[in-house]
């Protein structure tokens, strides 16, 4: 049961993420002709962008971490051993890395204000769209590095 509701969670986000995927493509698309290539709104925005596929990535991974838990919970079941229980922390460690880049790249999305740019005067635009980048690249450097750490755990299990 918990495995088909947690299938679902996925699909639906899966589902969800395309379509903002969808929606900020074509939000994109109107900022592009509207800004130089230059522009440090086309910057914040292609960083955006260059990541926002990784979320899929996140997910999968997730997953994947999630059944090496309940490997480990297995094993440990059968014989408690400090190998085992340092997989365990260091798999829901991971788990808790992801849902943190997760979390980053939803909260930037959800507080960016791109709209909002043309109300502002130039100084507070500027100022905006700098403080914007920053945090857009602090999601990116988090993202890289979960779904890096992530990915070596992975490789380490299915080492013979």
């Amino acid at each position: 049961m918990k495995t088909k509701l947690f299938i679902a969670l996925i699909t639906f986000s899966t589902i969800a993420c395309n379509q903002n995927k969808q929606e900020s493509s074509a939000q994109h698309e109107g900022h592009a002709t509207e800004q130089p290539a230059n522009d440090p709104v086309g910057e914040v925005l292609a960083i955006h962008d260059s990541i926002m596929p990784q979320m899929e990535k996140i997910m999968a991974l997730k997953m994947q971490i999630k059944s090496e838990v309940k490997t480990a919970d297995s094993l440990i079941a059968l014989k408690s051993s400090e190998p085992h229980i340092a997989r365990r922390k260091q798999a829901n460690d991971l788990l808790s890395q992801l849902d943190a880049a997760d979390k980053g790249m939803m909260n930037w999305m959800h507080q960016y204000k791109g709209d909002t740019l043309k109300k502002l005067s130039e100084e507070a635009a500027s100022q905006y769209i700098a403080d914007q980048k920053q945090k857009i690249m602090s999601v990116r450097d988090n993202m890289v590095k979960s779904i890096g750490d992530a990915e070596l755990f992975i490789q380490k299990a299915h080492q013979p």
